[in-house]
């Protein structure tokens, strides 16, 4: 299935598009709002991955709707983002992607409430409060050829793809050598 057209602004102003990656898979991360640590962690796995990604000749991309000064100060902070950061303030493109909401039927999936015990564990500091904060992200993987490799619509907001997953979609779609 071919991926969704994705045009928006950088956080630098100028517009990017997917198509500039045409014939590089690209990873693709909707994140959800500033004040999400599930988010904040999976941003913090990608780049910590940045050397595998690499060596599959990946781009990252990730899409936020928040402005960048809110989004720098919450999610990002301490964080020296490698990656194209691209703001949807208007929510569009999630929309377009398919990336819905959480309801009551996300607030009580289990697996919430592992990762929230974990983050306090790790004594993690709140994010505070952001704006739509219901609004949820997802993953993809784009191959080479412009079709979905790897999809995962979040369901509940600790439903963040897991970084060997997105590894291995990439594998898989490379061409054979």
């Amino acid at each position: 299935m071919p991926a969704p057209s994705l045009e928006l602004p950088a956080a630098s102003g100028d517009r990017r598009s997917l198509r500039e990656f045409q014939g590089r898979p690209v990873v693709l991360s909707f994140l959800g709002p500033a004040s999400c640590a599930f988010c904040r962690a999976h941003v913090i796995r990608t780049i910590q991955a940045r050397d595998e990604f690499a060596a599959l000749d990946a781009t990252v991309v990730l899409v936020a709707y928040h402005d960048p000064e809110l989004l720098m100060a919450k999610m990002m902070r301490d964080l020296q983002l490698p990656y194209l950061l691209l703001l949807d303030s208007t929510r569009e493109s999630y929309a377009r992607w398919g990336l819905g909401r959480f309801n009551l039927r996300s607030v009580l999936a289990p697996g919430m409430y592992w990762g929230i015990l974990q983050i306090l564990l790790r004594r993690e500091p709140s994010l505070g409060r952001a704006p739509n904060e219901s609004q949820l992200g997802g993953d993809f993987v784009i191959d080479r050829a412009g079709q979905l490799a790897y999809v995962n619509r979040m369901r509940s907001i600790h439903d963040r793809a897991r970084i060997p997953d997105l590894l291995a979609a990439l594998e898989r779609s490379a061409p054979a050598r």
